[in-house]
């Protein structure tokens, strides 16, 4: 049984785990280390204030529930990108509290859980702190976890079965995968329940909530139809099939603990089990960890990079408290505190990892743009890319405001930061996962309205993409080479040029003409 402690609401680890959570973040508050996956939600809500409506006006393939989450907020404490990053250290924060709640509900431990949740911390921010759709995923599925411990542990069980069916569905309205399989588990765990089928009901209203407001939502708009096929269609012919990487892929340092975790994890409870000859599988909060966990590795497919991992690990934490509690428990006083150095031990890498991260972030000098001061990182690849990055928003400083432009092929974040129109209905263009028929409409869109176009070079780079994206068989399609092309006799004339950045104006030769090429065989 679990040793009762103060209640969950009254202990004062909850909050002090959530306050160093808040102070790990600190250093990036508001370090961008790359202009892509953060502007997606970024840039996608400022469309949305803008009187743009999603999957009408633009494209995407992440359902509504981060877009809109992340324009209440704008449209609450405003556009900036301090406010954004409050949000994003507010995010964090809540899921370590959440990692902790879960390890101690789970193993009935506090040191244990509290040593969890600051590690996850310390060991995911810096590179990636931010408003990623991700971190709302697991923010939410953090939460009905907890939701589904509280009703397996004696607290008000419908409504803590309806919390967890309320932020799984929540879950599924941000990442469309990680939240379906959470739905899932959720239900999967309370179907074990005997004779007890009212938490289950609850779970599944829950569960069934947040998604019908979604439906409404896009029905009042008139977009329910494209809505599907952004969000089902698309990502299931084109997104997934791209992005398969090795597990752990691009560890360092920092993440290689988060990377180990859910191999450990999965050892230590299979140690559990041996232990109690099965036994454990007959009790629900076993059961409950050993689905969030299952959930967790799932949840990082089919990227399985280090990246991945990071987002998705909390979920195996609670599984690794309790296999790990479980195990001391066999152990003699000596045993446990040499346990315990172990695990403390395992971690000074990854803290040296992380203080690395802090330096870098420290070493960048702030930037001015529209949206407020921004301090630009190392890039995923430019040896310079906070020097390119600070002589773009120069250049793009002295361009008349009402211009329209085009960023390509994959830089979300400067649209929003520039506070630029950005023609084009799509703001990633990738071999594989653009098909021909949104090069051809984006081109004739960019000649038709765009004045600038901005280029970032290295996802451009055929051999950059094969780099990132092993799975893709041709970095440099037809269609793409097209496109290109277009763009360079449209806009002939080279503003400024550097190792990541080329900004390029409209030249008089622009016609739509110039995209009949694209798509065509020979």
């Amino acid at each position: 049984m679990l040793t009762r402690r103060p209640s969950l609401l009254r202990d004062p680890l909850l909050y002090g785990v959530a306050l160093g959570a808040a102070l790990v973040c600190a250093p990036f508050f508001r370090y961008v280390e790359w202009l892509g996956d953060e502007g997606v939600l970024l840039h996608g809500a400022a469309r949305i204030l803008g009187g743009e409506v999603l999957y009408r006006d633009f494209f995407e393939f992440l359902p509504p529930g981060g877009f809109l989450i992340v324009a209440s907020w704008m449209k609450l404490f405003g556009v900036g990108f301090a406010s954004v990053r409050v949000l994003a250290v507010c995010v964090v924060a809540a899921i370590a509290a959440l990692v902790y709640a879960t390890a101690r509900l789970a193993s009935g431990s506090r040191p244990l859980a509290a040593l969890l949740a600051i590690a996850w911390a310390v060991f995911s921010q810096g590179d990636w702190t931010g408003v990623h759709h991700h971190w709302l995923t697991t923010g939410a599925s953090m939460a009905s976890a907890a939701g589904l411990f509280l009703a397996l542990d004696g607290a008000p069980r419908r409504g803590a079965a309806f919390t967890a069916g309320l932020f799984a569905g929540t879950a599924a309205m941000i990442t469309q995968t990680r939240g379906a399989l959470l739905c899932v588990a959720v239900v999967a765990v309370l179907l074990t329940l005997p004779r007890d089928r009212s938490r289950l009901a609850s779970a599944i209203a829950g569960e069934a909530l947040v998604p019908a407001a979604m439906i409404i939502y896009l029905a009042a708009r008139g977009t329910l139809s494209s809505a599907f096929d952004d969000v089902i269609r698309f990502p299931a012919r084109h997104h997934a099939w791209i992005q398969p990487v090795p597990f752990g892929s691009w560890v360092s340092s920092q993440t290689w603990a988060l990377v180990a975790l859910f191999p450990v994890t999965f050892v230590l409870a299979g140690a559990t089990l041996a232990l109690a000859r099965g036994a454990r599988l007959r009790e629900s909060r076993f059961d409950a960890a050993l689905a969030l966990a299952v959930v967790g590795l799932l949840g990082i497919y089919p990227r399985g990079d280090a990246t991945h991992i990071a987002f998705t690990v909390a979920l195996a934490c609670p599984l690794f408290a309790l296999a790990v509690t479980d195990l001391l428990g066999h152990l003699g006083r000596r045993g446990r505190l040499a346990v315990g150095a172990l695990l403390i031990g395992l971690c000074l890498p990854g803290v040296r990892g992380a203080l690395e991260v802090v330096t870098v972030a420290s070493r960048s000098r702030p930037v001015p743009t529209a949206r407020g001061l921004v301090v630009p990182g190392r890039g995923l690849s430019a040896d310079d890319f906070a020097g390119d990055f600070t002589a773009l928003v120069a250049q793009l400083d002295r361009t008349p405001p009402g211009d329209a432009f085009f960023f390509y092929p994959f830089c979300p974040m400067l649209p929003y930061l520039t506070g630029r129109r950005h023609v084009a209905a799509i703001d990633v263009m990738t071999p594989a996962y653009t098909p021909v028929e949104h090069f051809r409409e984006t081109c004739a869109r960019v000649v038709g309205e765009a004045q600038w176009v901005v280029i970032e070079h290295h996802w451009s780079d055929p051999s950059y993409l094969r780099m990132v994206f092993p799975a893709i068989a041709d970095t440099d399609p037809p269609e793409k080479r097209a496109f290109e092309a277009a763009l360079r006799r449209a806009f002939g004339r080279v503003v400024h040029a550097s190792r990541t950045f080329e900004l390029r104006g409209r030249t008089g030769s622009a016609s739509d003409a110039l995209c009949d090429e694209i798509g065509v065989r020979p």
